[in-house]
């Protein structure tokens, strides 16, 4: 006589069928998400890169004439400022790079 099984030891033996509509939509998920991840990095750094551009630019126009003596407090005020921008631009490049 063959011993008798219950339904809960045939259904621990029986193989797992993936469900395939939800695994594509994991993998979609997935990828997409990769992909706007980079994507999305890519364009930060860009936009980081042109901000330390332009702000360095100011900083340097500010601080320059006021270091020849012919540019006023404001001027170093807003160069000094715009250096300060510049270098964090710098540093979230820097960041974003060997993240």
């Amino acid at each position: 006589m063959a011993p008798e099984t219950s339904a809960d030891e045939e259904s621990r033996d029986a193989p797992l069928a993936p469900d395939s509509d939800a695994t594509y939509d994991l993998v979609y998920r997935a990828t997409r998400d990769a992909i706007w991840d980079v994507l999305g990095a890519a364009m930060l750094i860009l936009f980081y890169l042109a901000l330390a551009a332009i702000s360095l630019s100011i900083a340097f126009a500010g601080i320059g004439p006021y270091l020849r003596g012919s540019a006023s407090h404001t001027a170093l005020a807003v160069g000094l400022v715009a250096l300060a921008v510049g270098f964090v631009a710098v540093y979230r490049v820097f960041r974003l790079v060997t993240e």
